[in-house]
Parts: C-alpha cells; sequence; structure tokens
C-alpha cells in the first residue's frame, strides 16, 4: 500500500531517530521528565516532517482506539489526529483528573504507554463508590475511548486516574476526537456512535446512582 511503501521503509525511521538522538546531545531537547510534549524536538521540525514524524511515532498507539484506526481513518486523517497527540509523564502518587476543570488536562482519550495506575469514570464522594468504580490500567491500556464522546453534563464526562508507578501516558484531546469524527462520518456512524450510546446509558445509571446517596428532605 501506498503507506507502508512511505513508513514501514527501514531508512525513515533511522533518520529520524538519529536526529532525535543528536537533538539531545546538542541541548536542544528539553527534558523529557517535564509534563508537556513526549517527544519536544518536534517542534525544530517543518510542518510536513512535524506530520509524517508524529503519525509515524503514533500510528500503533491509534489502533487502540477503534474510530481512530486505520479500519476508518485514512493515512492522511490519522496523521492530523497524531499531530495533536501529547505525551505526559506522572510520577507514582499523582492523580490526573480529566474534565474541562481547573487543575485537569481536560478531556480526552488517554493510552498507557508505561506504567499502572488506577482509572475511575465519573465523580464519585465516598471510598465505597471509589472502590467499586476502579479499574487497574496498564501498558497498553485505553481510559476514555467511550466517554469523551460525551457531552459535558454527563456523569461520564469526567474521570480520574491514580497514577501507582511512574507512568506515561498519550493523550489524545477531545477537540482532535471531534474534528476526526466530524471529518470521517462513517466512523462515526459505524463505530463511535455506538460507543456513545453505551456510555450515555452508563452514565444514566452513575447519576441514577449518586441520586440515591444523597439526603432527602423531609
Amino acid at each position: 500500500s501506498c503507506e507502508r511503501g512511505i513508513y514501514d521503509t527501514e531508512m525513515f525511521p533511522k533518520r529520524l531517530k538519529k536526529y532525535i538522538h543528536a537533538q539531545k546531545i546538542s541541548g536542544k531537547l528539553t527534558s523529557m521528565v517535564e509534563i508537556g510534549r513526549l517527544y519536544p524536538v518536534m517542534e525544530s521540525l517543518s510542518p510536513e516532517m512535524q506530520r509524517v514524524s508524529s503519525f509515524m511515532l503514533v500510528r500503533e498507539y491509534l489502533e487502540h482506539v477503534p474510530y481512530l484506526s486505520s479500519r476508518f481513518l485514512s493515512m492522511e486523517e490519522r496523521s492530523l489526529v497524531a499531530k495533536e497527540c501529547i505525551g505526559f509523564e506522572f510520577p507514582a502518587g499523582e492523580v490526573i483528573h480529566i474534565s474541562e476543570g481547573r487543575g485537569s488536562i481536560g478531556r480526552g482519550i488517554c493510552i498507557i504507554l508505561r506504567g499502572t495506575a488506577l482509572a475511575m469514570h465519573g465523580k464519585v464522594g465516598n471510598f465505597s463508590e471509589r472502590r467499586k468504580r476502579y479499574s487497574i490500567v496498564t501498558a497498553g491500556h485505553t481510559f476514555g475511548v467511550s466517554d469523551v464522546l460525551l457531552e459535558d453534563e454527563h456523569a461520564r464526562s469526567k474521570g480520574q486516574i491514580g497514577v501507582i508507578t511512574f507512568s506515561r501516558v498519550l493523550f489524545i484531546p477531545r477537540k482532535s476526537v471531534l474534528a476526526a469524527l466530524e471529518r470521517n462520518q462513517n466512523a462515526w456512524k459505524q463505530c463511535a456512535r455506538w460507543k456513545y450510546l453505551l456510555a450515555a446509558m452508563y452514565s444514566s445509571r452513575i447519576e441514577s446512582q449518586l441520586a440515591e446517596t444523597q439526603p432527602k428532605n423531609d
């Protein structure tokens, strides 16, 4: 295929890695430990090289998100998403808030590249509720694939990840997800909308549970 011919050659990845290594040695590469872009050197490349390089670096991770995978999106469409991805690194004990509120990273999809964490959908008010909704996520797991499609008023539109061990996370902003689905209606109709409906159903269940825990006025 055209994609394989352009991106699966041995020469390009070698040149890209060599360039990143040279930039790091020369001091032009900022600290990878900082919370920021996972590959800061990308900003020194030309716009076209940024797009191509971004795609090469994250394309395997986009396959973890069904409606952003090669099954539905073209190489060009996936490269546009890839260019908007952000890499974060978090120390053990950090709590990542996924919402539009202050002190959060915003709404989007998290793909765990390294480490172990506890992920929770929605917002809960007590420890017993929290225990029921937490799940363990490790390298290769995704969080928010369905929830990111929900409107802000849904309970599951918010979430958080408690970092257990040092973790590296690839973050796909919600605006990039929605833009991709707007460009490719087939991805929405055949895949994303069903995930939206399922997430909305679970969100309604959470809202009902929260309502039951609220004190009732006599």
